[in-house]
């Protein structure tokens, strides 16, 4: 195969990965996006748990024992919606970071892959395209 075949294998492989971690990213934003609204519908709903107040009507040991089954109940959502959403969002922003990170090293490989594309088309010396042509295999390997 002619290092120009190569090269142009090489590119569409960059460009494929590159294609795979921008759709990934977008469907993690979109998850995020969705768990937020999620996350503030359930917040704007648990105070119904607390409502209405029992008043002076509910009295003895079966109000107090209910009031506190409902206490119970709203703090163990309330710790749901605040910090096992802020965590699973914490967790999808991280795996964003990381492939944004992915997408940087890409991008530099892409340039380096244009630099060879540059060598071949200029006829330069075929020692220092293998080079690159070396250089860009082991960054996709």
């Amino acid at each position: 195969m002619s290092l120009a075949n190569t090269l142009d294998t090489l590119q569409d492989l960059i460009s494929s990965k590159e294609n795979d971690i921008e759709e990934k990213i977008q469907r993690l934003k979109q998850a995020s996006r969705e768990l937020s609204v999620e996350q503030n519908h359930l917040l704007q709903e648990i105070t119904q748990i607390i409502d209405p107040n029992l008043g002076r009507e509910w009295t003895g040991k079966r109000a107090t024992r209910f009031e506190s089954y409902r206490m119970e109940a709203y703090l163990a959502i309330k710790d749901i919606g605040i910090e096992a959403y802020d965590r699973y969002k914490q967790e999808i922003e991280n795996k964003i970071s990381s492939l944004e990170q992915i997408q940087l090293y890409l991008q530099t490989t892409k340039a380096i892959a244009y630099e060879a594309e540059h060598l071949v088309k200029n006829s330069e010396d075929d020692a220092v395209v293998e080079e690159k042509v070396s250089e860009l295999k082991r960054r996709l390997g």
